[in-house]
């Protein structure tokens, strides 16, 4: 009887053995059904969710144009009578075009809407290279008829490029680690411009002015852009932008009495950078096979 209830055990056991060796090669070595070693990696998807900052480098080209300048010199004028301002096409263009380098930094916030959109905000901060000068004739009617030459003007403006910052929303479509995004908001433009003016009198007489102007313009931009994701972290960018600071006008002026000169122009710029940024994200966790 024993003898009969120690066989049986044994049997039992080994049993036992042989059905736990076969789970565990089907659990490890898949049975022919996979297992869990042979699990595929899963990586989570990529995300444009987050803070990032970077920097950015380009060119731009620049284009002051000169117009509606105004020059009196001399009594107040009778009522109702106003000075024409100089007529720039009388002798030829009135524009000054710069090419030149920029560069700076930004930073930012995205938020990706759980699909394929993506929204932020960005504040872009740098110099601009645009040193460049040129010289033109402007004239200006009589003051009363408005139907003669009165004055002519030999106007130089140089331009020494400036500080440039803008603040800008954008609103982008995302597929992988692909981006393609437009942008606009508000810009300004510190900038120092130099005027020196000849102004001759037909009837006689030369009167010479300079002065030198340091104002912020202000303005609008508006462009956009490519991004891609190297990894969670990292990204690099090719965007273009279009400023205009025309909107005041960029109205320079001095009063001297009852003289008085009215410098108006109106600058804009075409940008193209290369930027990269670097994404304040964890990288996402990846799922690792059983060893």
């Amino acid at each position: 009887m024993s003898v009969c209830v120690v066989r049986a055990s044994a049997l039992a056991a080994g049993a036992f053995a042989i059905i736990g060796s076969a789970s565990a090669a089907d659990i490890y070595g898949g049975g022919g059904y996979g297992g869990y070693k042979d699990a595929p990696i899963i990586v989570a998807a990529p995300t444009w969710t987050g803070f990032y900052v970077g920097g950015h480098l380009g060119a731009a080209w620049t284009n002051l144009e000169t117009r509606r300048n105004t020059y009196h010199d001399g009594d107040p004028l009778p009522t109702g009578v106003t000075v024409a301002p100089y007529d720039y096409s009388t002798f030829g263009g009135n524009g000054l075009n710069t090419t030149g380098a920029f560069g700076g930094g930004q930073f930012g916030y995205n938020w990706q809407t759980g699909g394929n959109f993506v929204l932020g905000i960005e504040v872009d901060v740098g110099g601009l290279q645009g040193d460049n000068e040129r010289t033109f004739a402007a004239a200006t009617y009589d003051s009363a008829a408005l139907d003669e030459i009165d004055h002519i003007a030999v106007v130089n403006v140089k331009s020494q490029g400036g500080i440039y910052g803008d603040v800008t929303g954008r609103l982008g479509y995302a597929w992988g680690n692909t981006l393609l995004y437009l942008k606009g908001g508000f810009a300004w433009l510190a900038t120092d411009l130099k005027v020196r003016a000849a102004i001759t009198d037909i009837d006689g007489g030369t009167a010479y002015y300079s002065r030198s102007f340091d104002n912020t313009l202000t303005g609008w931009t508006a462009g956009g852009g490519l991004e891609y994701q190297f990894n969670p972290n990292w990204t690099m960018k090719v965007e273009y932008l279009h400023f205009d600071f025309s909107l005041d006008d960029n109205n320079w002026r001095w009063d001297e009495g009852n003289n008085w000169k009215i410098f108006k122009d109106n600058v804009t710029a075409d940008t193209v950078k290369l930027g990269f940024n670097y994404r304040f994200v964890s990288s996402p966790a990846a799922y690792v096979p059983l060893k």
